[in-house]
């Protein structure tokens, strides 16, 4: 199976693909009204149009006209409730559905789409870093983590890794599969951040087969056994690296550089609104711990200030096996910075723009919470692809500005008026004599 078209509807097919390969967890039964295929693209709709409501308008719309969009749109043929929608995924692995985050990078990668994010010799950076995506002090299920405060309460909680790939020339993110943090099978510890990246790392380095890839991740990272299994599985790294988590390595670093064995090398950049001093220190291969055997590790540092008044703008330093040198040092600083795009355009907008992740749609048993997480991820990865290759939709978001007016377009549109395909709607909201006669009417 592959994605050959990245339109919506090659990428809503190629799903429907994936859906198919999933075994119904439910008992055989004659009483089933709504199939499994219904019931997850139910949902991914609900989150591509970012409104738990929209099935509810296409109920309404087909009882007026016979025909909805959630049946032209996404294939509906029925449509379940949200709440049959949440029985009938509580029992599907939310890992069943990962298959389209691979076939949807395969296919921005085979068509070029991410040459224009590599830095580094050829790199792909993917930042990783964790969020939680839901908390209770009452529900819960065997697959959530748990706090206690002083006082003695319990707080349930879900978390996930999130790794996305990022550039620091480009704002888009493009999210990969997620890893859930999650209390694990044989292990009386709770799960953690940095065991959940190893198990990314372990069960899908063989997706980037042929693409050299850089991680990217915080201080958390930056410890040795990390670190080598990165190495181990063909990763390259630029993890963040503190010197109140790295006494040792801070120690080699200042007796090294008494020797006058650190280099440096300053860089005037244009930010796009004032010049920019960046000034980097490097070394190469220092030990990152005291313990042996102790792994050698290339360090290096930023500081950017201001050119008009010498005022610290910013202040920070990692650890890489990427060789520096004066023309190096400068991309592995500019890809060490870049992680902060994971918190800008990954999380913020999946929590405070429309996508509402930390909103409780669901807990269920089993996995409801983490396959809603899932096709949540999916529907901003669509909206995120299609803004990189479907010009119509390009122009409509320029058109309306901004992320909310375009989404309380099409559900406004979708809620009254039919649509025969998805191209058929954007061409709707393209057509100027549409749009006269709405803003005349108004």
């Amino acid at each position: 199976m592959e994605v050959n078209d990245l339109s919506f509807d090659g990428i809503v097919h190629c799903l429907n693909e994936v859906i198919g390969k999933i075994d119904d967890p439910r008992s055989v039964s004659n009483a089933t009204k709504y199939s499994l295929r219904e019931a997850i693209l139910g949902a991914f709709a609900a989150f591509f149009m970012q409104n738990e409501s929209f099935l509810e308008y296409q109920r309404q719309l087909n009882s007026r006209c016979g025909r909805d969009n959630a049946q032209s749109l996404f294939g509906l043929e029925k449509i379940p409730t949200v709440e049959q929608i949440r029985n009938i995924v509580d029992g599907v692995a939310a890992s069943s559905l990962f298959p389209l985050f691979g076939l949807i990078y395969q296919a921005l990668r085979s068509m070029g789409f991410l040459k224009a994010y590599e830095i580094l010799r050829g790199n792909l950076l993917v930042a990783m870093d964790g969020t939680n995506y839901y908390s209770s002090e009452k529900v819960n299920c065997p697959c959530c983590s748990t706090k206690t405060s002083k006082q003695g309460k319990v707080t349930y909680f879900h978390q996930a890794l999130l790794p996305v790939i990022v550039s620091p020339d480009h704002e888009s993110v493009f999210s990969l599969p997620p890893e859930f943090i999650t209390p694990q099978d044989g292990s009386e510890k709770q799960d953690c951040e940095q065991n959940a990246a190893k198990r990314w790392i372990s069960n899908h380095a063989s997706l980037f087969a042929g693409q050299k890839i850089t991680l990217l991740g915080d201080d958390l990272y930056s410890r040795q056994p990390t670190c080598q299994h990165c190495l181990d599985h063909d990763f390259n790294f630029i993890f963040v690296c503190l010197p109140t988590s790295h006494p040792t390595l801070y120690e080699w670093l200042n007796y090294l550089e008494a020797n006058g064995e650190v280099k440096t090398t300053q860089h005037r950049r244009w930010n796009g609104k004032y010049f920019e001093i960046w000034h980097c220190r490097y070394l190469n291969q220092i030990p990152l711990r005291d313990q042996q055997p102790a792994l050698l590790v290339n360090w290096c540092e930023l500081k950017i200030h201001r050119e008009s008044d010498a005022q610290l703008l910013y202040h920070n330093s990692w650890i890489t096996n990427h060789f520096l040198t004066p023309h190096i040092v400068l991309d592995v600083c500019r890809a060490g910075r870049t992680r902060w795009r994971t918190e800008n355009e990954n999380h913020n907008i999946l929590k405070n723009r429309g996508y509402h992740l930390e909103h409780n749609f669901g807990h269920g048993k089993q996995h409801l919470a983490s396959v809603l997480l899932t096709l949540n991820l999916l529907a901003f990865l669509l909206h995120t692809v299609l803004g990189l290759v479907d010009e119509r939709y390009q122009r409509i978001r320029v058109q309306r500005g901004t992320r909310k007016g375009f989404f309380q377009d099409i559900l406004s549109l979708t809620k009254y008026l039919f649509f025969e395909s998805w191209h058929h709607l954007l061409d709707f909201m393209l057509d100027d004599s549409v749009s006269l006669a709405v803003s005349n009417s108004s």
